[in-house]
Order: C-alpha cells, then sequence, then structure tokens
C-alpha cells in the first residue's frame, strides 16, 4: 500500500464518504511514513522541488546571525538560546553559527541551540550539518515536546514553517459558508462542498465578515496552539517568523478569488493538490493578522513586521556586499556573494514576496534589536 491507496482507504471508511480537504493535506504532507515531507528525498535546492532564501547564499544567514546577536544583546538574555523550527537540512542554522562564532566568540561559548524537527530525516541531515560545532544542541520532534522541557530565553526562529501547516479550505457563498472536502471518483481525488466544521464554522463568523462572496480562502487552525506553545517555550525573548503571506484582508481580496494555494514539484508550480501526492509540496499563504492576533493572546507582542528586502536591508545586508575587481562570474566568490544580495532584496522575487515578522515577550516594546 502506498500513501494513495492509503487516503483512499481513509475516505471509504469514513461515515461522509469524504474527508476535510485539511486531513487531506495532513496526510500528503506528514503521513509518518509516506508524507512528502517524511520521506528521505531532497526537497530544497536545485534536485529538489523548491528554492528557499537560505539556499541564495550563506549572507542570508549571516544576517540574521548579526540580528540574533543583537536580540541576544538588546534582551539582556541570561543563557543565549537559538531555536529553530522546522530547519530543513540545519544549513541556515550552520552558517548562522559560523558567524555566531566569528563575530562574538564570548557569546558563542554560552549559547544553545534548540532545532524542532518532525521529519527524521531532516533530523539527521541537521546533524550532519552541525557537527561542527561544539556547543550544546538539542533535538525536539515537536514544538509542543520542546515547550514542555521547559522554558527557555532566547529567541524562537522559524523560516518557511508556517506555510507547511494543513489548512482548511473555505468558500463563501451567497447562502453561506461551504468547506472543500475531498472524496474519490473514479478519476481520482475530487472536491465537494459540505457544511464547515465546528472550528472552521467559528472562525469564520468571528473573522470572515468582510470576505467577499465566490471568494475561497485558506484558513490555518493550527496557529492558536502553535503560537501557545511558542510563548510556553519561551519566557523571555524574540520570535522572528519569516514566511509569504500577508495581512488577512489583503489575502482574503476578490483580487485572489481562487485563494493562495500552490503546489511544487521538481521547481514547477501549480494548483492541483491531487496530483504527485507525496512526491510535492503543498503550500499556502501565511495570514500574519492571525498569527499577530493569537501571538498577542499569549503575551507575544508585535514589535517589527517588514518586507523580508526592507528587513534584510534595515539589518545590513547591503554593507555585506564586496568590492572587487573579479571577472569571471563562474569563479568568483565576490560577485556571487553581490548578485545573492540583489536576488535577497529584489522587490519582484524573494523580497517582495517574503514578510518578517518580529515578536517580543517580556522585552521592552522599544527595544532596538537592528544592528548598529
Amino acid at each position: 500500500m502506498g500513501l494513495t491507496e492509503w487516503i483512499r482507504e481513509e475516505i471509504k471508511s469514513s461515515p461522509e464518504q469524504a474527508i476535510p480537504f485539511m486531513r487531506f493535506m495532513e496526510l500528503a504532507l506528514y503521513h509518518p511514513v509516506w508524507g512528502y515531507y517524511m520521506t528521505d528525498r531532497q526537497k530544497v535546492g536545485k534536485e529538489g522541488d523548491f528554492y528557499t532564501s537560505t539556499t541564495v547564499h550563506p549572507v542570508f544567514a549571516e544576517t540574521l546571525a548579526d540580528v540574533a546577536i543583537a536580540m541576544f544583546h538588546a534582551g539582556q538574555l541570561r543563557q543565549p538560546t537559538l531555536v529553530e523550527i522546522g530547519g530543513g537540512t540545519g544549513v541556515l542554522c550552520r552558517h548562522m553559527l559560523d558567524r555566531l562564532r566569528e563575530s562574538d566568540p564570548a557569546l558563542y561559548q554560552t549559547a544553545k541551540v534548540i532545532m524542532i524537527e518532525t521529519s527524521p530525516y531532516h533530523r539527521q541531515l541537521q546533524k550532519e550539518n552541525l557537527q561542527g560545532h561544539e556547543i550544546e544542541i538539542v533535538w525536539h520532534g515537536s514544538l509542543a515536546e520542546a515547550a514542555a522541557a521547559g522554558p527557555i530565553e532566547g529567541i524562537v526562529l522559524s523560516n518557511e514553517w508556517l506555510d507547511a501547516f494543513p489548512v482548511h479550505l473555505a468558500v463563501k457563498k451567497d447562502a453561506g459558508w461551504r468547506e472543500v472536502w475531498v472524496t474519490v471518483t473514479e478519476d481520482g481525488f475530487a472536491e465537494m462542498e459540505r457544511d464547515p466544521t465546528p472550528q472552521l464554522e467559528e472562525y469564520v463568523r468571528k473573522y470572515g465578515a468582510e470576505v467577499p462572496k465566490g471568494v475561497r480562502i485558506e484558513v490555518n487552525l493550527g496557529m492558536g496552539q502553535a503560537a501557545h506553545d511558542v510563548s510556553r517555550l519561551l519566557s523571555k525573548g524574540f520570535v522572528i517568523t519569516i514566511d509569504y503571506g500577508d495581512w488577512q484582508e489583503e489575502l482574503y481580496h476578490p483580487s485572489r478569488k481562487k485563494g493562495t494555494l500552490m503546489c511544487f514539484h521538481r521547481h514547477q508550480g501549480h494548483d492541483n493538490p491531487f496530483l504527485n501526492v507525496g512526491e510535492q509540496d503543498i503550500t499556502s499563504h501565511v495570514n500574519f493578522t492571525e498569527w499577530k492576533r493569537r501571538g498577542e493572546e499569549e503575551g507575544l507582542k508585535l514589535l517589527s513586521y517588514l518586507r523580508q528586502d526592507q528587513f534584510l536591508m534595515r539589518s545590513g545586508l547591503l554593507q555585506k556586499a564586496v568590492a572587487h575587481s573579479d571577472r569571471d562570474p563562474f569563479t568568483s566568490h565576490a560577485m556571487k556573494r553581490n548578485r545573492a544580495i540583489v536576488q535577497l532584496v529584489d522587490p519582484a522575487g524573494l523580497g517582495g514576496r517574503f514578510r518578517v515578522m518580529v515578536q517580543g515577550k517580556q522585552v521592552a516594546e522599544d527595544c532596538s534589536f537592528f544592528p548598529s
């Protein structure tokens, strides 16, 4: 039996002969044996399915490390702890630690790292990539597990984490809200509409009044628990969330009538989640209004919300460009670094698509955390 057959059996054995799309997405991405993120195959980079800012160049991690150093000092954190959620291969953390060791050796010696990673495959890659660092590094299989292990003072960092949460799909009709479920036909998986499940019904009743009729939206009901667990984990410090998304009024706009759900397979993007099940990424834009709201309920105050290009420039990225007289773009490290800087702040590319939200707990609201 494979993943497709497993999902078929779950659908056929359910009383409704269908499952909510959220459950389909959960199985497609996180089934413990066949889920996309759980299998032993490369997902990021040239040989994978998509690129991230981390894969562009280490200068991205260097800039984040400079921000982290400024935060550790500004927040007056006792044992500085860096937590990364969903760190993939561990390359981002490795380059951040490289920079920390070079730039602030005293801070590096007292630092601790916590990696939160669901995938055994990625945990192994992280251990391989971080083996050059002899500071304390602890792994947890879930955010809840890490939170239960005890509070820390430090930084909770995620880069493209929330966009991978399974989401409910809902569409506003003349007669009210309907939820998208998944059923089985002779041709394979197909959508059908049903009344919203109770949790989704409560959400759209509270926050869906301004959504125009005919617009489909994605709803990440897992954000509440995630914010709760982040706050349990963090007694004092900062939360840095980097992802593609926007405020709710921009996401639930008529211009996005079909929603933002996207799939990526071998660097080809499309909107059909029923293709390549278990072999493609399924993702949706992050509702940063909801993440802010859930954070505030848990004592996480909004300190900054910027486009990635704006955040990186305020953090000193442009000052990392290198003067050179090289002529060969294929062998010049300086030219490669400078091209990466341009790519990271390109408003038509990564710089404009991604957002960076910084939240704080038990730190001054006017705390200056950008490198001076």
